[in-house]
């Protein structure tokens, strides 16, 4: 409990501020565009869907490659710390898509004053599952390549086909070749799709990590 007390009270406090940065940054560079030519994207929406996710797999990629090490070195077991980074990657995920929903609604409201227009957005479901997915893939990485070297490359084919199905039909994202009529195809099970994904994840960290050897980090 106290190792998933300190993640979530660190490292998602981080990452809130990391998105309320960002949100700013955006609006004044829209403010800055509209200058030169007409507004017609949402720059939350480039932000969210695309730097979003990344910033999830580099959050699990840190949980394990650096917080992982020095959880065992204060004498938790690596069974307790993939228990917190469970229940914490979830917490992150929900976090980040209350902000993200919160920064269409306060990007909404200033397009709506300056009469700007704005692309579509996906679905909070959709955000959540997809950040699930990539944050669990960050940490299965981070486990493979903790554990076997240069030898974890050949989990990269796993966690490639695990994040392209976040990305299919995702506004603001962009089309994935031969794949961007796969929501329409499965329907609902799209998101059952994807929240395997999240689980098969976290599965190949466990499986990967709850044995692995710990390197001293100087």
């Amino acid at each position: 409990m106290k190792i998933f007390r300190h993640l979530t009270a660190s490292l998602t406090t981080f990452s809130a501020m990391v998105a309320g940065g960002a949100f700013a940054f955006v609006v004044a560079l829209t403010f800055v565009v509209s200058v030169f030519r007409d507004v017609e994207i949402s720059a939350w929406n480039v932000v969210a869907s695309q730097i979003g996710p990344w910033f999830l797999l580099f959050m699990g990629v840190y949980a394990i490659h650096v917080m992982l090490p020095i959880a065992v070195a204060h004498g938790r077991t690596r069974r307790e710390f993939l228990v917190a980074a469970s229940g914490f990657s979830v917490v992150l995920a929900l976090v980040m898509t209350a902000v993200e929903w919160l920064g269409f609604l306060a990007e909404g409201g200033i397009y709506s004053l300056m009469d700007w227009r704005a692309d579509e957005h996906s679905t909070q479901l959709t955000y959540l599952l997809m950040y699930l997915v990539w944050i669990a893939v960050g940490m299965l990485c981070a486990a493979a390549f903790d554990r076997f070297g240069a030898g974890g490359i050949l989990v990269l084919p796993v966690a490639l086909a695990l994040v392209v199905a976040t990305r299919v039909q995702l506004p603001g994202s962009g089309n994935l070749p031969f794949l961007d009529e796969i929501p329409d195809a499965l329907g609902p099970e799209w998101y059952l799709l994807l929240a395997v994904s999240f689980v098969v994840a976290l599965a190949g960290t466990w499986a990967i990590a709850r044995d692995m050897p710990i390197r001293t980090r100087t």
